[in-house]
């Protein structure tokens, strides 16, 4: 690359922004420049830059330079050439990542900044960390963004530095690229070919996922022997596949584009919001689901299960996160469900070129692309430690641990690694030589003052942080959840070839004993319900507390608390609140925990029902009278729902299609549809047989 820049004396903002603005075009590349100093300096080098502001994106709380800020929801899939980020006043580092994803081919970052010396500690003062010391994140940020290639500092009393690589010229667009080739031929196959064998399509961003779905239905629609018509697109919003319509209205030029609809002739492609598209009976011909990561795994699997013809797309690194967490676990429904299933990867880049130094340079800072070691070659005694802040420093423990946490759950974002390098959580790491095999991440809850819990308990206050101390303290009225230390597991995480083999009870296990020694209280975690990581958690001694009473929009399930005292007085207290959640869920499952899933609410029940409860007889005796056929269900639905709620019915098959009916209060055809019956009569076969064997552990 041929810079060439004069004495820093006559070097203007300006000059640089036009030499790296020039040859980013050449060669296709974006770049990073901080441009750091007081605010009123970085805003004054802004005014001699006037082409920076032609199609830019202000990411910032105020307007600047005649520019209003965007939100993030609103970019999605647009492009812009020039990227502004006011960091002296918006730090939310999603945004910033969210917005770099618009910037083409040609674009420079200029990131208005405080000056390095001072930026961490100012960093600190801008977070809801309350923390005094600077920013351990920030520190290591502006220590690697020395270094990198196509990283400029435009700096106000240092003036101009960087790193620039060397690159080639002439950079052309050239599409559709290979791997797009590769893609459109798949989605042809999943509409045309042999039926339930779907297609998942990965790829970082800037890869075109989106486009290629709108170019794939062109050639479909496009095709004489098209027997695809009807497609339907879902995603998390209509922003997110609205360059979808836009390709394929660009390729067929007799496209109708009415709102969320495209017609071409009899066929059309139309979005709808994911809970709509799973509530369809329509026929469609093919189903697309862009940004799949995004969207709860026990709808993609209804979805999976119900369309014949179906096309999962998911970014894998990004801003957003959970592309990797996505791609393990439903790999495992897709081998159980579907095992002839595909997968594509688009590879090249088509906003830029490959080896952009902007994407290499983010990917760095933010380690958007950590991913965890598998540790087979690994030697060496298996540790379970807690380590301190400090050993993060260690750039490749620390890609493993949030490259592990990235991997383990389906919402850790950029901004988490700030929250581990600045928060005051403590990890405790299962290694075996320098590979990191699990990872427990604990957040300290509590020690409130009792005037501040009392507050809380009335609602009148919500501190930052402090999740599960506060729900519990504002369900049960009790001010000891908060004036008490506790320790809330905030992630726990383990390598996917080293699940199940007790590393997660170890790490759990040394949780513990740090909590009693440093006089904790209780533990405890809050996680989306689900069946196999509550019985995880049961296993662990640990009870469950509290049910949230709306379903999570990632995940789309409930959220639970689950508690385990260290006293004996926190463990009488841990019993109480269960006990008061199986009376909850006995009156409210109808009316608020519709959405439960029958074999989950069994579970929830039998880990909270007090032990002394006595099974009503009178129950029993209508449950035979009903089995030997006396009586018709309508009059043996209530002793049936109390047997229900009383027993433990783990130990019963099939019992979830008890539950669903007499619980969860699913009707007839749901049930059907729901177990593969056909209709009521094979259905109270079923319940028969079910209420026979309940009836029979009584005895």
């Amino acid at each position: 690359m041929n810079l060439h820049f004069r004495s820093d004396s006559e070097l203007s903002l300006a000059d640089v922004y036009a030499r790296l603005r020039a040859q980013a075009l050449r060669s296709g590349h974006r770049y990073l420049v901080f441009v750091s100093g007081s605010a009123a300096w970085c805003e004054t080098q802004l005014l001699n830059v006037p082409t920076a502001l032609v199609n830019c994106l202000l990411v910032a709380r105020h307007e600047l330079c005649g520019l209003t800020p965007s939100k993030t929801e609103n970019t999605l899939g647009s492009e812009y050439s020039s990227l502004l980020i006011n960091a002296h006043n918006h730090q939310k580092l999603n945004d910033w990542l969210a917005a770099a994803g618009c910037l083409t081919a040609g674009g420079v970052l200029l990131l208005l900044c405080p000056r390095f010396s001072e930026w961490p500690g100012h960093f600190s003062d801008q977070s809801n960390f309350g923390n005094v010391r600077p920013s351990a994140f920030m520190q290591r940020l502006l220590r690697l963004a020395v270094g990198l290639e196509g990283c400029f500092i435009w700096d106000q009393e240092n003036g101009f530095s960087g790193n620039a690589p060397n690159t080639g010229d002439n950079w052309r667009k050239t599409l559709p690229t290979p791997s797009q080739i590769a893609t459109l031929a798949a989605i042809k196959t999943v509409a045309t070919g042999r039926a339930k064998r779907p297609l998942v399509i990965r790829s970082d961003r800037g890869r075109g996922k989106t486009s290629v779905l709108g170019l794939a239905v062109a050639a479909l629609f496009a095709s004489e022997d098209n027997d695809c018509r009807r497609v339907l697109i879902t995603a998390p919003s209509f922003a997110a596949v609205k360059g979808a319509f836009e390709h394929l209205a660009g390729v067929l030029t007799a496209t109708q584009w009415r709102d969320d609809c495209c017609f071409v002739g009899a066929n059309f492609l139309k979005y709808l919001p994911f809970d709509e598209a799973l509530k369809s009976r329509d026929d469609w011909d093919l189903v697309l689901v862009d940004e799949a990561a995004a969207l709860p795994v026990a709808g993609l699997r209804a979805l999976l299960l119900r369309r014949p013809r179906i096309v999962f797309s998911s970014t894998v690194h990004g801003y957003e996160g959970s592309g990797r967490g996505f791609d393990i676990r439903f790999k495992a429904i897709l081998d159980a469900e579907r095992p002839q299933w595909r997968r594509q990867s688009l590879v090249e880049p088509i906003r830029w070129a490959v080896d952009d130094p902007l994407e290499q340079a983010l990917n760095t800072l933010f380690l958007l692309n950590a991913e965890p070691r598998s540790g087979d070659d690994e030697r060496g005694e298996l540790t379970v430690r807690v380590v301190d802040r400090e050993a993060l420093c260690n750039d490749d423990l620390l890609r493993q641990v949030f490259g592990l946490l990235v991997q383990a759950h389906y919402q850790t974002t950029p901004q988490d690694l700030q929250y581990l390098l600045d928060g005051d959580a403590v990890l405790i790491i299962a290694r075996r030589g320098n590979c990191v095999l699990g990872v427990c991440q604990l957040l300290p809850e509590g020690d409130f003052a009792e005037d501040l819990a009392v507050d809380v308990i009335k609602g009148r206050r919500r501190p930052a942080g402090h999740l599960a101390a506060q729900r519990l303290a504002h369900c049960s009225a009790e001010s000891g959840y908060l004036t008490a230390k506790s320790l809330r597991i905030n992630r726990i995480a383990v390598v996917a070839d080293w699940r199940r083999k007790g590393l997660g009870m170890a790490m759990l296990t040394a949780a513990e004993r740090y909590a009693r020694s440093r006089s904790i209280a209780y533990l405890s975690s809050s996680f989306a319900a689900d069946l196999q990581v509550i019985n995880f958690w049961l296993a662990q001694g640990f009870a469950p507390a509290y049910l949230g009473s709306r379903r999570d929009s990632a995940s789309g399930l409930y959220s639970l608390i689950v508690v385990k005292g260290l006293s004996p007085q926190r463990d009488a207290a841990a019993v109480r609140l269960a006990r008061q959640l199986n009376k909850d869920l006995s009156f409210s499952l109808a009316s608020v925990y519709g959405g439960l899933s029958p074999d989950l609410l069994i579970v929830l029940l039998a880990s909270t029902r007090d032990p002394a409860r006595v099974v009503p007889t009178s129950a029993v005796v209508v449950a035979q009278r009903y089995c030997d056929g006396e009586l018709i269900f309508e009059q043996a639905a209530a002793s049936l729902a109390q047997l229900c709620l009383a027993c433990d019915l783990r130990a019963v098959s099939d019992a979830d299609l008890a539950v669903a009916r007499l619980l969860l209060g699913h009707d007839w055809a749901t049930i059907a549809e729901q177990f593969a019956l056909t209709g009521k009569a094979d259905i109270e076969l079923n319940l028969k047989r079910i209420f026979k064997q309940l009836i029979s552990t009584l005895v």
